[in-house]
């Protein structure tokens, strides 16, 4: 017998399990799948054949006749279901092959019972006693799978037990009644254990998803808390731009894969011009916003160009131009001017329109022996330079021959 993990299907008759939650309700059709299986009731109709021998050697042949043909409906209707519910399609609902599994049960208790009670009827009292044995076993059987289905369970037991009884009253053997009573409410004691051993491991395993589904949602709080400490870590919090740590990293991977691919590599240093009279003029607020709406202007421009902007302190920013020439570099260096002087300070609610102008120094990458600290200091003296020469420009240094 399959051991299932979830709680059993059909509660009661009148209230199947519908709209369940998703693995609830693909835990109903593993269910049913095994429900729906014709194994057990071919050996059910194996063992009644094998008791019908004895019956057919005392001579009732046309009651043994009769019980194959009812044993060969019975597995041709069983067969029918098991073939029609494997080959539902994907959408279809539980509750329909749920009715269609208690209605062909009840047909396999008529079966089993009116098969057992005409072998028991007229047969001698070693056939009487190794029909009654075959039931017992048929029905215990059903009882060890009362777990998944425990109200057709019952239904079908108390056919096969009725019917069975019918037939020894009919025999005159009364004492079956008080017989069949104790085995019933010894199935029923078992039955009840059984299925409340179930649900409570059902129960337990419940308990354990629930509380593995809980540890799953805490690790990934946990994972994006993680996640948010280092984006935070490298990040700017006033601009959204990489802060001063990550820009060092980067350019000091930056270099060291230009030097190992010799290709070209470019710094660009920019600085607000005239930021502190802006602050004075027009508030500490206004100056933060005016960083944010440059710090955006620039992010807008890298993204398109593949570049790393930065903020690298104060009104100061830096941007690292992986394979950007000289040539590339200054263009870039006139593409921020212009978008700086057109930046819209509308949304401010300024009492007067700013002039804001930035200044921008920049270097390129040469030869082995330059490095990320040599590449700082000449866009530091380009933007030195800029600064003396009027601002609202680009300068770049030439770095200085050795030897």
């Amino acid at each position: 017998m399959t051991n299932h993990s979830r709680p059993p299907l059909l509660k009661t008759l009148a209230t199947p399990m519908v709209g369940a939650h998703d693995q609830e309700h693909s835990g109903h059709w593993e269910q049913l799948t095994e429900l729906y299986k014709i194994d057990p009731h071919v050996l059910a109709a194996a063992a009644i054949l094998s008791a019908s021998v004895l019956p057919y050697v005392e001579g009732h042949r046309d009651r043994v006749i009769a019980v194959a043909l009812i044993l060969a409906l019975q597995l041709l209707i069983r067969y029918v279901g098991d073939h029609m519910f494997r080959r539902r399609s994907h959408d279809a609902e539980v509750k329909p092959w749920l009715l269609g599994f208690i209605a062909i049960s009840l047909l396999s208790g008529i079966a089993w019972g009116t098969s057992l009670a005409l072998l028991y009827q007229g047969a001698g009292p070693e056939a009487q006693v190794l029909v009654l044995a075959v039931g017992c076993g048929i029905v215990q059987s059903c009882a060890a799978r009362a777990y998944m289905a425990p109200a057709s369970t019952v239904l079908l037991i108390l056919i096969i037990v009725s019917i069975f009884n019918i037939a020894a009253l009919s025999e005159g053997d009364w004492l079956m009644i008080p017989i069949c009573l104790a085995y019933v409410v010894f199935q029923a004691s078992y039955m009840t254990r059984l299925i409340g051993l179930e649900q409570a491991r059902a129960a337990a395993e419940q308990q354990t998803g629930t509380l593995l589904l809980e540890l799953a949602e805490s690790n990934e709080k946990l994972r994006r808390a993680n996640e948010q400490l280092i984006r935070h870590a490298a990040t700017d919090g006033l601009t959204g731009l990489a802060n001063r740590r990550s820009f060092d990293a980067e350019l000091k991977t930056s270099v060291s894969e230009a030097k190992a691919s010799g290709t070209p590599l470019s710094l660009l240093l920019l600085d607000v011009d005239h930021f502190k009279s802006f602050n004075d003029t027009y508030g500490h607020l206004a100056g933060d916003k005016c960083l944010e709406m440059v710090a955006r202007m620039l992010q807008d421009e890298c993204a398109a160009a593949g570049f790393y902007p930065a903020r690298y302190g104060g009104e100061e920013f830096a941007v690292i131009m992986p394979q950007a020439d000289r040539h590339l570099a200054e263009s870039f260096a006139a593409q921020i001017l212009h978008k700086a002087t057109a930046l819209d300070f509308s949304e401010l609610a300024l009492p007067s329109k700013p002039a804001l102008t930035v200044s921008i120094g920049f270097a390129t990458l040469e030869r082995d022996e330059d490095t990320g600290r040599a590449l700082i200091s000449r866009a530091d003296k380009g933007l030195y330079a800029a600064k003396q020469a009027g601002r609202n420009c680009a300068r770049m240094v030439e770095r200085t021959p050795t030897g």
